[in-house]
């Protein structure tokens, strides 16, 4: 047995664990959906809520089919509960970072989303919280799951909160010329650039199936330059691997980060914005994007 697949057995195990039943009527993930995926309808028993938040034996199953030959990043959208009260999910996210950096990756992002933007941008209102979690290979993130004060934190992660969307980044594929990618973040030891007034677009992209990616790298060409002159760039432009706990699925994953709330409003606002906006909504058949104020973090110890 590979070392992954030790690492998958164990994550089973701990899994198996969690789905216990503990009340009459509570059931486990629908079988029927496919790993990763989540239903969309509201829980209606705890362990429905548990799946809206936790990975699935699935999930495992179906990470131990992909080849481990690189860094990743486990991207986080968050609500909170309460809703805008992290407190809870705070007591989780201080063991998870702890572990996190043992097992060699980092949290190379961690902010509050901002919930009150004008409708009218296209920004999702829903996600209290925005994580990048970078792991150097996926065999460690599956370490992760067996270390015991790891597991201790996870009924904070379900108390915390009412509802995560999580899926797995990995290089490849990329639109915009960014300035980073997740093995150099690896590699410099560097995190997401964080100041106390720039603001970060983290958005999942869906092409149409009739020629959407191409019309949407159209965009994008147009786009960068607009983008960069108001002070801004593109942080990633990274495939979308697959879903961990997430209703829908992506095809791509890309942040761009702003010097300022401002900045990117008057961007949106901006003619050749506008102009070339009309390529961006003819490409996509869906997208998620969450307006996020980086917190600033402790410095951490490089190589």
């Amino acid at each position: 047995m590979s070392t992954i697949e030790k690492s998958v057995a164990g994550c089973l195990a701990i899994a198996a664990l969690v789905s216990v039943t503990v009340a009459d009527g509570a059931r486990a993930q629908d079988p029927n959906l496919p790993p990763g995926i989540v239903s969309k309808e509201h829980p209606k028993t705890f362990m429905e809520a548990v799946w809206k938040i936790n990975a699935t034996p699935a999930f495992f199953e179906a990470l131990a089919k992909q080849p481990d030959n690189g860094p990743t990043i486990n991207l986080n959208f968050l609500r909170y509960r309460p809703r805008g009260d992290g407190s809870r999910y705070g007591l989780y996210g201080a063991a998870a970072g702890e572990g996190i950096i043992g097992v060699g990756g980092d949290i190379i992002y961690h902010a509050e989303g901002i919930t009150d933007m004008n409708p009218i941008f296209g920004l999702s209102q829903d996600w209290d919280g925005v994580a990048y979690a970078m792991y150097p290979r996926r065999a460690s993130y599956l370490q992760l799951q067996r270390d015991t004060a790891y597991q201790a934190a996870i009924p904070d992660r379900v108390a915390g909160n009412y509802e995560r969307m999580l899926y797995v980044l990995s290089d490849g594929e990329a639109i915009y010329n960014a300035t980073g990618s997740i093995a150099n973040f690896l590699r410099s030891c560097t995190r997401v650039v964080a100041t106390p007034d720039n603001v970060v677009i983290s958005e999942f992209l869906r092409f149409k199936e009739d020629g959407g990616r191409e019309a949407y790298e159209q965009f994008a060409a147009a786009f960068q330059p607009i983008l960069e002159a108001a002070g801004g760039e593109v942080v990633l432009s990274v495939r979308a691997e697959m879903p961990i706990v997430s209703e829908e699925y992506w095809d791509h994953f890309v942040s761009f980060t702003f010097p300022s709330k401002d900045a990117m409003t008057r961007l949106f606002q901006n003619e050749d914005y506008n102009e070339i906006n009309a390529m961006r909504l003819a490409a996509l058949d869906g997208n998620l994007a969450v307006l996020s104020t980086p917190q600033i973090m402790p410095a951490k110890p490089c190589p």
